[in-house]
């Protein structure tokens, strides 16, 4: 018989279960860290141009843009631990399929695919968290979920140097693809005692009903719309920076990706910054405004001229760490705007949605704006992109004022 999950009365926390949750979304973010510092290598292996690279870092988004919504549905009605565990068995196809390519193509595809396995993890995982943890640690939990990707992407851009060095990009991504599946069979065994209440087909009203619960509130749309503009902002900056220092300030490309890594690190702490200070208290919609000021101007001060590598090093820094405040803030708030625990998923999957939606657009974008005006063009797409999140996240205040 499983075991009861903490949200009956008096449960303790099950905080290995919410710790794999966390480390199921480690495992996606692992995906999205062997990018950056391998761009410059698989430019010159695969003949791509700038743009063409940005489009390997964002198209792992494609699919997960366009079914978030509705793959947060079906893992509240199918079982959010039986979704996870698919989720990852696929992101691990997709490194494995990305490591035969011989071209552009091929790579573009197994992206895709690695990008289906990670939504559908990224909308179940933190549901599992959450009916694992106590009404008093589920802002916790949350803030923790939060710092699943910078953690993910830091510790991956921190040893993609290495990996190439020993294995070339292809036997990066085969260690991708064993270290995912090696997880996912931990995850099997280690959760099994997670209560998994909706089986294939459960009953209830249809997916798009359920989805339509959730959209007719605001909250979950606010929640939405900040997040997707944050992560807009987020990658593109952080992206292609081990590129720039490599071929503007002569750094190689172990060191530069050390630091960007170190950079992307300084999120999670934000992260976890913002999960303890919401834990206490602190108003979420202020620590995002904070959050998305203090990108806008970071991010744009970090591609200006005149600055040294490390004067960049610094903006970076800044730009990610303050950022980390947004995230635990968003997913911290779910609970709040949630019609009811079992629709947590769904919103979720929306969050996860907009935020791939971003990821996918801006680097591309980005990219362009680069081609055709040079570095200090592109971070003013970054710029307009905070300043609409700020609108959506003083939105969010009133609303919550309202009651």
């Amino acid at each position: 018989m499983p075991a009861p999950q903490a949200e009956s009365a008096g449960m303790r926390t099950r905080w290995t279960i919410v710790l794999l949750g966390m480390f199921a979304g480690i495992m996606v973010a692992f995906q999205i860290g062997k990018l950056p510092a391998a761009i410059p290598t698989l430019q010159r292996e695969l003949g791509l141009d700038l743009v063409e690279a940005g489009w390997v870092l964002a198209v792992f988004h494609t699919l997960a843009a366009a079914i978030g919504a509705i793959a947060g549905v079906y893992a509240d009605r199918w079982g959010i631990r039986r979704v996870a565990f698919a989720g990852l068995l696929a992101t691990g196809l997709g490194a494995a399929v990305g490591g035969l390519s011989d071209g552009l193509t091929l790579l573009l595809l197994s992206r895709m695919v690695e990008g289906v396995g990670s939504i559908t993890v990224l909308v179940s995982a933190p549901a599992l968290m959450l009916r694992a943890s106590r009404p008093g640690d589920q802002g916790l939990a949350m803030g923790m979920w939060g710092s699943f990707m910078p953690t993910g992407m830091a510790v991956m851009t921190l040893l993609t140097p290495l990996l190439l060095a020993l294995a070339g990009w292809r036997g990066l991504w085969f260690v991708n693809a064993g270290l995912v599946w090696l997880f996912a069979g931990l995850f099997w065994a280690a959760t099994r005692g997670a209560t998994d209440p909706a089986g294939p087909g459960g009953a209830g009203p249809g997916p798009w009903r359920e989805l339509a619960v959730v959209l007719r509130r605001t909250g979950p749309w606010l929640l939405t719309l900040v997040m997707g503009l944050y992560a807009a902002t987020y990658l593109p900056i952080l992206g292609f920076l081990p590129k720039y220092l490599i071929e503007h300030h002569g750094y190689s490309q172990s060191a530069a990706a050390a630091w960007v890594a170190l950079a992307i690190w300084a999120n999670a702490a934000g992260n976890l910054t913002g999960g303890w200070l919401g834990h206490r208290g602190a108003p979420r919609w202020l620590l995002m405004i904070v959050a998305l000021t203090t990108m806008g101007v970071a991010g744009w001060l970090t591609y200006q001229p005149g600055f040294s590598g490390e004067a960049r090093l610094v903006f970076a820094f800044v730009f990610s760490g303050v950022g980390g405040l947004l995230p635990s803030s968003i997913f911290g708030s779910v609970t709040r705007h949630a019609p009811d625990r079992n629709r947590v998923a769904g919103i979720n999957g929306l969050i996860q949605q907009s935020t791939n939606v971003g990821q996918l657009a801006t680097p591309p974008l980005f990219a362009m704006l680069v081609a055709a005006g040079g570095w200090p063009q592109g971070p003013w797409l970054i710029v307009g992109l905070a300043a609409a999140a700020i609108v959506f996240a003083l939105l969010l205040r009133r609303l919550e004022r309202q009651g």
